[in-house]
């Protein structure tokens, strides 16, 4: 077999294991909560949020959405997703059993790697429509909130999520090598959160720009202000940096490791 045989083999086999798996739900409940929970306050409290005439409604609807969950929703998920991923191996010892077979190592662990990054990218998916969706039935219940009279800026907002995503590839690539290495579920997992928290509690510092947790509330919190690197947002710079760097040192260090 040759190595692109044995990649797409491993994303195969990986995204089959995944269907039978919590993580898998778990990427559409985490992104259907937030918008259910928007729906719910618009809901109740239409006339406070019906907007002047020949203003678009969707605005703020998916502004303050994205600008409220992503930056706080995100790093826990992607926390929580690797971790649960992970555990699967771990719990039934796969790894030990993958490790044994004539593959490729490099495919196992890109293979899941890569795994993880389609489960992220597929609840931004499901949370976009989560919020068009959402925006729509309200259109129809109570029509004086006018979402069905304007049309939403798609582009806009499809960048601020991909930004965002991009942003979180750092804490991808250093909780995927965490829950990789360690057997036991709660090390990458409290360690991860704990990581979070404190992302979300230095962001306001200057310096939280070089912290990989810290990634994903700047790249909404900051907005135009974003520090730039070659007209780049220096988040997504130094997350996609950090992302390459702990996986090709997650993969070495998997490689030199004995499974047992």
């Amino acid at each position: 077999m040759t190595a692109i045989s044995f990649y797409i083999s491993s994303i195969k086999n990986e995204f089959i294991k995944l269907k039978r798996t919590f993580a898998f739900w778990l990427t559409i409940i985490s992104a259907i909560l937030f918008p259910i929970l928007f729906f719910i306050a618009y809901f109740l409290k239409h006339e406070t949020n019906t907007p002047e005439a020949g203003i678009n409604p969707w605005e703020k609807f998916m502004t303050i959405q994205i600008e409220n969950s992503i930056p706080f929703f995100i790093p826990m998920f992607i926390v929580l997703i690797t971790s649960l991923i992970m555990q699967i191996e771990h719990k039934s010892l796969g790894l030990k059993h993958l490790f044994a077979l004539p593959v490729p190592k490099w495919s196992i662990y890109f293979g899941k790697l890569s795994i993880v990054i389609f489960a992220i990218i597929t609840t931004y998916v499901y949370y976009y429509l989560a919020i068009l969706l959402s925006g729509f039935l309200l259109g129809l219940i109570h029509p004086d909130l006018a979402f069905l009279n304007f049309q939403p800026e798609h582009l806009k907002y499809i960048n601020m999520l991909t930004i965002s995503f991009v942003a979180s590839l750092g804490i991808i690539g250093i909780q995927f090598w965490l829950s990789f290495r360690y057997k036991n579920f709660i090390v990458p997992l409290g360690l991860g959160m704990f990581l979070a928290i404190i992302g979300i509690i230095v962001s306001q510092a200057p310096q939280s720009i070089y912290f990989p947790y810290s990634f994903s509330v700047l790249s909404v919190s900051l907005g135009d202000k974003m520090p730039l690197i070659l007209g780049v947002s220096s988040v997504t710079v130094f997350s996609v940096i950090c992302f390459l760097v702990t996986s090709v040192l997650g993969y070495i260090h998997i490689k030199k490791l004995n499974i047992k």
